[in-house]
């Protein structure tokens, strides 16, 4: 009897001391974590300036050859197990978004507008390459629309 206690205990303390953290981790790998980054904007700028330049960005952003291109640099098609490049496109723009929101500056909240991805903490890695991708993708009237200049190159 004493025997197939400690089994079952040993039984417990595996199931307890490995099975626990490691559905936990998993469940912690799918959870949601969107990744953006925000585009400072004149805080004087005009409610409705605001709303048009963001409907430029998502259209500019949402393009289909430059969502293909994107895809096939970072190689999304191998790390997302798809079949083409067009499923590829189609995944990246139902997971893009151009938002307006605040961004925190050494002078206080500024408004600004937020490009980003929704993803999971699995590809938190892929949303971070895919948003800068994006970003350096937007064109120099883009960037003085915003009246900012572009971020240099590495």
């Amino acid at each position: 009897m004493q025997r197939w206690l400690l089994i079952g205990g040993a039984a417990l303390l595996l199931l307890f001391g490995i099975g626990l953290p490691t559905a936990y981790h998993l469940y912690k790998q799918g959870r949601p974590h969107p990744v953006w980054l925000p585009i400072p904007i004149n805080p004087e700028a005009p409610f409705g300036q605001t709303d048009a330049t963001i409907r430029y960005l998502t259209s500019n952003l949402s393009n289909r050859e430059n969502l293909v291109r994107i895809g096939r640099e970072l190689d999304l098609k191998n790390k997302w197990g798809m079949e083409s490049d067009d499923e590829v496109a189609d995944e990246i723009g139902s997971r893009l978004y151009v938002k307006r929101g605040e961004m925190d500056t050494p002078m206080g909240s500024v408004p600004a507008i937020h490009i980003g991805l929704r993803g999971t903490n699995r590809d938190r890695e892929i949303s971070y390459a895919l948003v800068y991708a994006l970003l350096n993708s937007l064109s120099p009237e883009v960037w003085n629309m915003l009246g900012i200049p572009p971020p240099k190159k590495p």
